[in-house]
């Protein structure tokens, strides 16, 4: 705005300041020239030739002083219109990337949307067909085929409430709340959330082993170390094949960065879900017909808490292997 007020009245003040110069110069060179002119020469023939020099100095001068003066001017006006173009064209830029912004965020809500209807009407269908198929009294059931349908209707219950647990767990990381750093053991931390996972493993025939060596020493936040290993350890027995291993290594780096990679030998990451990590909600192929369910949250959750440690989390397909390897660095210290 400033820049603006200053482009507006700049004519109006460089003229005023080239018209003060010309007059002032002018007026003192006319009466100071004349009077030393007159006090010179007596002669009218050496004062007409003394006029006539004098008045190409001043032309010379003149022009020299209003040409100095208006280069200058002209320079500052082409220097603010300058930055206030480049003012316009920074707030166009912003402008344009925050429609690109709500658009992808509009995308991101209509995918949540489709996403979560869709994951949360398979269980609660399954919910309430069981049940309703319990409570038919036309219905002969055997014990048997309650206690089959009660054990399908408590795993449609864990499947939703994993989601609904996902989705409050990146709300909290994304919210900031403060950690608490605790000095732990990996191998230990591990081990724990890989026993959880293979209990998924188990019906996968999924091998999920804990190569971390003892020893091995982090100062993370508990809850959020698990919640980052089992983020990474459930996407790869569930995105595996049967009969696969899932293998979770530990070391220090030459930086003395606590490092935690995670390999599978899977079909690997999607290159839509490589070229966008970090976003929520981000899973390959149409969610709506994908073999695999889940809501594209894991990735998400854990790259937002381990970059809250301060650390980084990377993909990348082994050499010479199918597959894909997660690596998570934590800052040393």
């Amino acid at each position: 705005m400033d820049t603006l007020r200053w482009l507006a009245t700049a004519p109006n003040r460089a003229a005023l300041r080239v018209a003060s110069v010309f007059i002032t110069v002018s007026a003192l060179w006319i009466i100071f020239s004349d009077r030393a002119a007159n006090a010179m020469f007596g002669d009218a023939a050496d004062l007409a030739a003394f006029q006539t020099a004098k008045g190409l100095f001043y032309v010379g001068v003149t022009g020299l002083i209003l040409f100095l003066l208006v280069r200058l001017l002209v320079g500052r006006l082409a220097d603010r219109t300058a930055e206030a173009l480049r003012a316009r064209e920074a707030a166009a830029e912003t402008m344009r990337q925050a429609g690109i912004e709500s658009r992808a965020l509009e995308r991101a809500k209509s995918q949540f949307l489709s996403s979560v209807s869709h994951e949360l009407r398979t269980p609660l269908n399954a919910v309430i067909g069981f049940a309703d198929m319990i409570g038919d009294p036309s219905l002969p059931l055997s014990p048997d085929k309650v206690r089959d349908y009660a054990g399908e209707i408590a795993t449609a219950g864990h499947h939703l409430l994993d989601l609904v647990e996902s989705i409050v767990a990146c709300a909290e990381a994304e919210t900031g709340q403060p950690l608490a750093p605790e000095t732990l053991d990996v191998r230990e931390e591990v081990g724990r959330v890989a026993g959880q996972a293979r209990v998924r493993a188990q019906h996968r025939r999924t091998a999920v082993e804990n190569n971390v060596p003892d020893g091995l020493i982090l100062r993370a936040d508990p809850l959020a170390l698990r919640q980052i290993l089992f983020a990474l350890l459930d996407n790869a027995v569930t995105h595996t094949p049967e009969h696969s291993h899932v293998r979770i290594d530990g070391d220090l780096d030459g930086d003395g960065q606590v490092v935690i990679t995670i390999t599978d030998d899977g079909p690997g990451l999607p290159a839509e879900v490589m070229a966008g990590m970090g976003r929520p909600f981000l899973r390959g192929g149409d969610p709506l017909t994908a073999r695999v369910g889940g809501l594209g949250l894991g990735l998400y959750l854990a790259m937002l808490l381990t970059a809250r440690h301060g650390g980084q989390l990377s993909a990348e397909q082994p050499e010479g292997a199918h597959g894909t390897r997660i690596r998570v660095a934590f800052p040393a210290g």
